[in-house]
């Protein structure tokens, strides 16, 4: 008897080793897993997946819009409308370095988020702007406009970023610098931080 109990205990510790070393496969630094985590991260973007965007994806300014589109819809929506004509061409994956070179095409919309920055800092001081986060009025009014203004953007914009790729829990996690963030957000981010700076 005791000798049929250690064997199911034995078989049940082999099992469980297993299944935790099977858990791990996505997060192997392999070309294929960086390329697939780029694909995937697109795809999130393009769709403001949030769950596969907080697994895969380090960010400070994404981290930003991510807390606020947990509890306004209005964020979620505008990153949807930032993204959704985002591809990311991967032209270099190097396991060993832990790095993955990106061809970013986006629309190109430093314009349309500097008129936009520029608008609401004539309008309102930024500790004014930071209290009408809570405002679903104004952000109703005022995203929706910046969406219309991207809606109409027909230029694009292409550029070549290098990311950095670390394990996480669930995954490969690309981390974007500032350099990459604004090339994901077509010239949105550093025409807004210019305006604000």
């Amino acid at each position: 008897m005791k000798n049929i109990l250690k064997k199911s205990f034995s078989l049940l510790l082999c099992l469980c080793f297993a299944f935790s070393l099977a858990g791990c496969s996505g997060a192997k630094m392999t070309e294929e897993n960086i390329i697939k985590t780029v694909a995937d991260v697109q795809q999130a973007l393009a769709e403001f997946d949030r769950e596969t965007l907080e697994n895969h994806v380090k960010s400070t300014t994404l981290e930003y819009i991510l807390n606020f589109a947990k509890n306004k819809e209005q964020f979620a929506q505008l990153g949807v409308s930032i993204f959704e004509n985002l591809s990311m061409e991967v032209i270099m994956a190097d396991a060993n370095a832990g790095t993955v070179t990106v061809k970013v095409k986006n629309k190109d919309l430093a314009d349309v988020a500097w008129r936009f920055a520029s608008t609401l800092t004539l309008e309102a001081t930024g500790a004014e702007l930071l209290g009408k986060l809570d405002d679903d009025r104004f952000l109703d009014e005022s995203l929706a406009t910046l969406q219309q203004d991207i809606g109409q953007v027909v230029d694009n914009k292409e550029e070549i970023v290098t990311l950095q790729v670390q394990k996480g829990k669930k995954g490969l996690i690309l981390c974007f610098d500032e350099r990459a963030e604004d090339a994901v957000s077509g010239g949105a981010l550093g025409s807004i931080k210019s305006v604000i700076a």
